[in-house]
C-alpha cells in the first residue's frame, strides 16, 4: 500500500476564516486491534491531516519497538490536506500478552503527534468472576477534553477463598493506578483502587479497559468510560447533515474558542470525505461555515 496524498478543494466558503495555524492531527487518535493470534501480522492506516491554512513538514514517524513497521517519507504536507500511513504491527509470540506501542510522528514547529496502539494475544488466560468491581464500570460520563480526573472502584472478593491480585494493566498510558500494590484479598474482603485518567484530546466517546490479574493466571477488567463533548458539536453534526443529505459521521473534533473544525467521513469510513468548520454565536448558533471537499487522488 503507497502513501495516498490527497489535496483539499474549496467546495464552500462562507464569511468565516479558517484555523489561523498550521496543525496536523492523527485520524483515529488511537488503533486497539483487538485479540489476535500470536506472530500474527497486522494490517491497518491512520491518516494524518493539515487542519491549518499552511504547509507543514513531516519529518519522521517511528514505533517504540520494532514490531511496527510505517510506510512513512518525510514530506511536506499542503494546508488542508490528508496523508494515509499504512501501519504493520507483528504480534507477540507469546500466548496471553498485551502488546502497547506508540508511534511518534515528528513535525516541524510541532509537539510530536503519540499515536498508542493496542493489541492482545489469545492464550490461556481465564476471565475470572470471584472478583468483581463495584460499580462494575466507571463511567465518567461527560468530561472536558485534555484534563485529568480522578476515579476509584471497590474490587470485591465474591468467593469463598482468597485470591491474590498481582497486577494491573490499564489499556492505555492515560490511565495510571498510583496507589496499586499487589494484594490478597480474603473470602468477602474488598480493596478500593484509585485511578488517574487523562480525558482525550479530542471529541467523542471513548472506552478503555483496566485488567486485573491474579495468581493462577485469571484476569477480570473495569471498562472506563467517558465522552468527551460541547454542546456545539451536536449543532455542527445537523447543521452539516442539512446541507449534505447523506450519511456521515464526524471525528477529530477540535475546538478553538468560536470555532470547531471536524473530520466528515463517508459512510464507509475508507477515507476523509472533507474538514468541516463551524464558527459559533455566543448563544451556540452557527454563524458561518465552511467545508474544505477532499478529492479522490484519481480524479485530480
Amino acid at each position: 500500500m503507497r502513501n495516498t496524498v490527497l489535496p483539499l478543494v474549496i467546495l464552500l466558503a462562507a464569511a468565516a476564516a479558517g484555523p489561523a495555524a498550521a496543525t496536523v492531527i492523527v485520524v483515529p487518535e488511537e488503533l486497539d486491534l483487538k485479540t489476535v493470534e500470536p506472530t500474527t501480522v497486522i494490517v491497518s492506516s491512520v491518516w494524518l491531516v493539515n487542519m491549518g491554512d499552511l504547509p507543514v513538514d513531516l519529518l519522521s514517524a517511528k514505533g517504540s519497538c520494532g514490531c511496527t513497521v510505517l510506510e512513512f517519507t518525510s514530506q511536506t504536507l499542503a494546508s488542508q490536506a490528508a496523508l494515509q500511513v499504512p501501519v504493520r504491527v507483528t504480534a507477540p509470540r507469546t500466548d496471553g500478552r498485551t502488546r502497547n506501542v506508540t508511534v511518534t510522528f515528528t513535525v516541524r514547529d510541532q509537539e510530536p503527534i503519540k499515536l498508542p496502539i493496542r493489541l492482545v494475544t489469545t492464550g490461556v488466560l481465564e476471565t475470572t468472576s470471584d472478583i468483581r468491581a463495584e460499580p462494575a464500570e466507571i463511567d465518567l460520563g461527560a468530561v472536558t477534553a485534555g484534563t485529568v480526573i480522578s476515579a476509584s472502584a471497590r474490587l470485591v472478593n465474591t468467593s469463598d477463598i482468597p485470591h491474590r491480585i498481582i497486577s494491573a494493566r490499564p489499556a492505555c498510558s492515560c490511565m495510571k493506578l498510583p496507589d496499586f500494590k499487589p494484594v490478597t484479598l480474603a473470602a468477602g474482603e474488598a480493596v478500593d483502587v484509585h485511578v488517574e485518567i487523562e480525558t482525550p484530546s479530542l471529541l467523542g466517546t471513548t472506552s478503555r479497559d483496566i485488567t486485573f490479574v491474579l495468581e493462577g493466571r485469571q484476569v477480570f477488567s473495569v471498562p472506563v468510560r467517558m465522552k468527551t463533548t460541547d454542546t456545539r458539536v451536536e449543532t455542527l453534526e445537523r447543521h452539516f447533515e442539512e446541507l449534505y443529505p447523506s450519511t456521515y459521521t464526524f471525528d477529530g473534533f477540535r475546538i478553538d474558542g468560536d470555532v470547531i473544525t471536524a473530520i466528515a467521513w463517508e459512510g464507509d469510513r475508507k477515507r476523509p470525505w472533507a474538514i468541516v468548520t463551524c464558527r459559533f454565536n455566543d448563544d451556540g448558533t452557527v454563524r458561518s461555515s465552511f467545508v474544505e471537499l477532499i478529492a479522490s487522488a484519481d480524479s485530480l
